[in-house]
C-alpha cells in the first residue's frame, strides 16, 4: 500500500460535516420516532432541548421556539416525535430537528415516582410534624455526595466562605447507578453515628434516571429515620425527588443547601460579638455610674462623717504614739550612751599604762610584766618602762622596802 495522500481528497471538518448532513437527509430524511424524554431543558431563548431514549439507545432533539406546542414536555414523558434527521456542526453530533411532539403517556419511571410518592405520603413521611428544625448555629456538618462532581466543591467552598468555624465531615457516596441507593443509606447511617449538627445529602443535576437513587424507598426511609436533621440537595431547582419530600429541608441546589446549613455567617457572628461588646460596655458604664453615685451619697451621709472622724482620730493617735516612741527611743539611747561612757572610763582606769602619766614605771622581764607581788631578787636584768622612755638595768641587790 502506498504511503501517501492525494491532496485532492483532503476535506475540512466543515465539508465532511456537510456531506454527512446531506447523506442523512437524503438517505433517512424525515423520521417519526417514539421514545421517552430525558434531560429536558427549556432555554431562556425559548428553544427546547431534550434527549429521546429507550432501553438501548438515545438521540438528541431540538424543538425551536418558532414551532407550536400545546403542552409542556417533561422528563419521563413518552412521546412520538416527528422531524428531520440532521447534524449539529458545532458538536459533530446528529439530532432530530423536531416539527411536532405528541405525548403518548407518562414514562415508567414517572409512574413509579408518583406511586411511591402517594404511598409514603399516606404513611405520613412527608408530614410537617416530623420535620426536625435546623440548628441556628451549626458547627459540625456532614455531607454525603460524590467526590467527583462539582456539587461537593461548591458546598465546601460555600460553607468555608460563610462560616470558617464549621467542621465538615465528608462521606464519599455513590449517587448514581444500581448500587447508589444502598450506599446512600449506609452514608446516612454512618453520619448518624457522629456528633453532627446536620447532614446534607444530594448531588448535582442530571436526567430522571441519573437522579433515580434519590427516588428509592429505602433512601426515603433512611432520611426519615435519621436522628440528625437532613437537607436534601438533589439536582437543579426544577428537579424534585422523593428525598426532597422526606427531608427536613429541601434545597433547590447543592450550593443553596450549603447556604441553608450556614444561616449564621462569620460576618453575622462578628456583628453579634460587636453588639454584645457594646452592650457589655454600656452595662459596665451604667454599673460604675450607679456605684459612683452611691459612694458620693455615702460620703455626704452622717454615717460616713462618723467613719471619717474615727479615721482621723486614729491618724492623730498614731501621730501621738509616734512622738512618744521617738521620745522613749531618745531616752533609751541616752541611757545606753551614759552607761557606755561609764564603762569606758572604768576600762581606762584599769589600763596599766595610765599610771605612767603620773611618773610611775613598769618593770618588765623579757615580754613579761613583773607584778608587785613578784620579788626582784630572782631577776638579773630587767627593763624599766616609763611614759616616754625605756631603760635596761642590771639588778645588783634587792632589799625589803621599809614602811615609812
Amino acid at each position: 500500500m502506498e504511503d501517501f495522500v492525494r491532496f485532492d481528497d483532503v476535506v475540512t471538518v466543515s465539508e465532511l460535516t456537510r456531506r454527512i448532513t446531506d447523506l442523512l437527509q437524503k438517505e433517512i430524511g424525515f423520521v417519526i420516532v417514539q421514545g421517552e424524554i430525558s434531560n429536558y431543558k427549556l432555554h431562556s431563548s425559548g428553544h427546547r432541548y431534550f434527549t429521546l431514549k429507550d432501553e438501548e439507545a438515545q438521540i438528541n432533539c431540538v424543538f425551536w421556539r418558532s414551532k407550536q406546542i400545546n403542552f409542556e414536555p417533561s422528563d419521563g414523558m413518552k412521546v412520538i416525535v416527528t422531524g428531520w434527521l440532521t447534524v449539529y456542526p458545532a458538536r459533530g453530533q446528529y439530532q432530530i430537528d423536531c416539527v411536532n411532539i405528541i405525548p403518548i403517556g407518562i414514562g415508567d419511571l414517572y409512574l413509579k415516582f408518583e406511586e411511591l410518592k402517594r404511598k409514603l405520603g399516606e404513611e405520613g413521611l412527608f408530614d410537617v410534624k416530623y420535620k426536625k428544625p435546623l440548628p441556628e448555629f451549626p458547627l459540625k456538618i456532614g455531607i454525603a455526595t460524590s467526590s467527583t462532581g462539582a456539587a461537593i466543591q461548591d458546598m465546601i467552598t460555600t460553607i468555608r466562605r460563610r462560616n470558617p468555624l464549621c467542621v465538615i465531615y465528608f462521606r464519599e457516596t455513590l449517587v448514581q447507578g444500581d448500587d447508589a441507593k444502598y450506599d446512600i443509606v449506609s452514608a446516612i447511617q454512618e453520619l448518624n453515628t457522629l456528633p453532627l449538627d446536620l447532614i446534607i445529602v444530594g448531588r448535582g443535576g442530571g436526567s430522571l434516571e441519573d437522579l433515580w437513587a434519590f427516588n428509592e424507598e429505602i433512601v426515603a426511609r433512611a432520611i426519615f429515620e435519621s436522628k440528625i436533621p437532613i437537607i436534601s440537595a438533589v439536582g437543579h431547582e426544577t428537579d424534585f425527588t422523593i428525598a426532597d419530600f422526606v427531608a427536613d429541608k429541601r434545597a433547590p441546589t447543592p450550593t443553596a443547601a450549603a447556604e441553608l446549613a450556614t444561616p449564621f455567617t462569620i460576618e453575622m457572628l462578628q456583628d453579634e460579638v460587636n453588639f454584645l461588646y457594646e452592650e457589655l460596655n454600656k452595662k459596665i458604664r451604667y454599673y460604675l455610674e450607679d456605684r459612683r453615685d452611691e459612694i458620693i451619697n455615702l460620703v455626704k451621709s452622717y454615717v460616713f462623717k462618723k467613719i471619717e472622724d474615727r479615721v482621723n482620730f486614729s491618724f492623730q493617735l498614731l501621730d501621738d504614739l509616734e512622738e512618744r516612741l521617738h521620745i522613749n527611743f531618745r531616752r533609751y539611747f541616752k541611757l545606753q550612751k551614759d552607761n557606755l561612757e561609764s564603762l569606758l572610763r572604768h576600762l581606762k582606769s584599769l589600763n596599766p599604762i595610765n599610771p605612767l602619766d603620773k611618773g610611775f614605771a613598769l618593770l618588765k622581764y623579757k615580754d613579761k610584766l613583773i607584778e608587785s607581788a613578784d620579788s626582784l631578787a630572782k631577776y638579773r636584768k630587767l627593763e624599766i618602762i616609763r611614759k616616754d622612755e625605756t631603760a635596761s638595768v642590771k639588778v645588783e641587790s634587792v632589799k625589803p622596802r621599809l614602811l615609812i
